[in-house]
Parts: structure tokens; sequence; C-alpha cells
């Protein structure tokens, strides 16, 4: 028994080759129209930009106004590279002096991991006890955070320190 037919076909009929070989036909490639103005485009992407630019600092130096940022430009980096984080951390102000109180400094830090990525944490600076921390830190995670902290992705954390 023969497992297999001498002549397979798919089932389409092709029709013969003309006398043309396909190696004689040509094929013209297809041609973009020139542009008169090139750099139009990019003048208007520079534009743009630029004022995205000026607003992210505007919306940093707001971020100033509330939070202490160290010396160094670790928090400022990361806030260029996640620039979700300070609409986020604006937003948390008044949740943060609800629950912390007004008169309380909180200062924002982005240090190294052990593999190498930068977290951002939003430490409220404590002079009391650590009961009264914890319990504030927990109010406003269970009022705020816990609803937003999605929209951060894992790179902002607030935290507290005992002075």
């Amino acid at each position: 028994m023969i497992a297999y037919q001498q002549h397979q076909s798919s089932g389409i009929e092709w029709p013969p080759p003309d006398s043309m070989m396909l190696s004689q036909i040509v094929q013209v490639p297809p041609t973009l129209p020139k542009s008169t103005q090139p750099a139009a485009i990019f003048d208007d992407l520079e534009k743009q930009m630029l004022a995205f630019a000026a607003d992210h600092d505007a919306t940093l130096e707001e971020v100033r106004k509330y939070f202490v940022l160290p010396n160094d430009s670790s928090v400022a980096t990361v806030l260029s590279a996640h620039r979700g984080l300070v609409r986020i951390l604006l937003e948390a102000v008044a949740p943060l002096r609800a629950c912390f109180g007004a008169e309380y400094i909180f200062n924002l830090r982005a240090p190294i991991d052990d593999s190498g990525s930068r977290t951002l944490y939003a430490v409220a600076m404590w002079p009391g006890t650590v009961r009264d921390a914890r319990s504030a830190l927990a109010k406003f995670d269970d009022d705020w955070w816990i609803a937003q902290s999605r929209q951060a992705a894992g790179y902002l954390t607030f935290t507290y320190e005992l002075v």
C-alpha cells in the first residue's frame, strides 16, 4: 500500500505560465512623496517638549512647597522617570496633614536598593511615640493611600521616622 500519491496538489489549479518568464516581470518600488518642509514636524515637537519640561519643573516646584527634597538629584530623577508620582504627592498633602498634623515635616528620599532601582519614600519626621506614628500612618493608609496606591505602581512608599 502506498501512503502518498505521486502527484499531490492543494486543489488550486494555477494557469499555465505565459510565454513571459517571472524573472522578466519588473516591478517599480513605491516612492514616498517629497516633503517641502521636513523640519516643520520637528519644530512643533521641540515646542511641545519644552512646554512639557516647563510644566514638569513647575509641578516639581509645587512639590518643594510641601516636601523637603535632598540636595542630590535622586528624587528629581525618580520624579522625572515616573511623572505620575508628582500628582500623587500633591494629592497626598491634604490627607497627610489630616492624619499626621499640619505641623509635621515630610521628606522625600530615593535610595538605590540592592537590585539597582530606586523607590521614592515620603517620610514623616515624627517626634512622638512609635504607637502614635503607626496610628497616624494606619489612618492615612485606610483613609486615602490604599485606594490610590495602585497608581504609584510600587514606586512610592509612605513611612515615618522617629526624631
